[in-house]
């Protein structure tokens, strides 16, 4: 009776691991379905050599951010513009052409000069992520944080020199 019961709840935790990660593909496959149309977006204006990472950045449009290396060796960061259905019903024409902005590393702050920048300008108790973006055309860095009310955080600087754009407090 003994070997029974563990059997069936072996089973059991079987399943239970089984359906979580079926659950965690089904959620993650339209994720690299977007970053690998992105990548092909950004492959059409640069011969790219290598990708480096993606990054989704969602702000009043939505953004993947490719960080890549062209055929010449250039470090380049690639913003592709998603452009979803809604978008497409909106426009005149049959498709609506995503943005894609590419600009050089060089050209641009590092992670770790917008994170010392913002460590010396904000009050902050816990830095969660710094990330590039999109605001109008303008490339941006946004740093995520609580600061020391333990509100969440948002502050938003410009990716050529660090100029502050905004700062939502939540």
């Amino acid at each position: 009776m003994k070997a029974w019961i563990m059997s069936i709840s072996i089973m059991i935790i079987v399943g239970f691991l089984a359906f979580g990660y079926y659950l965690y593909q089904v959620t993650t496959d339209p994720l690299e379905a977007r970053e690998n149309a992105a990548i092909q977006l950004a492959g059409e204006q640069v011969d790219i050599a290598e990708v480096r990472e993606v990054e989704y950045y969602h702000g009043r449009r939505s953004y993947q951010v490719v960080d890549a290396i062209d055929s010449e060796g250039n470090e380049l960061y690639i913003w592709v513009e998603e452009v979803n259905q809604s978008d497409e019903d909106e426009s005149n024409e049959s498709e609506v052409e995503p943005t894609i902005v590419v600009r050089d590393h060089t050209e641009g702050l590092t992670k770790d000069e917008v994170t010392s920048l913002s460590q010396e300008e904000l009050s902050m108790s816990r830095l969660k992520s710094v990330r590039l973006g999109m605001i109008g055309s303008t490339p941006v860095y946004e740093v995520n944080y609580v600061d020391d009310t333990d509100r969440h955080s948002f502050y938003y600087v410009t990716f050529e020199d660090g100029t502050y754009i905004r700062h939502y407090n939540f």
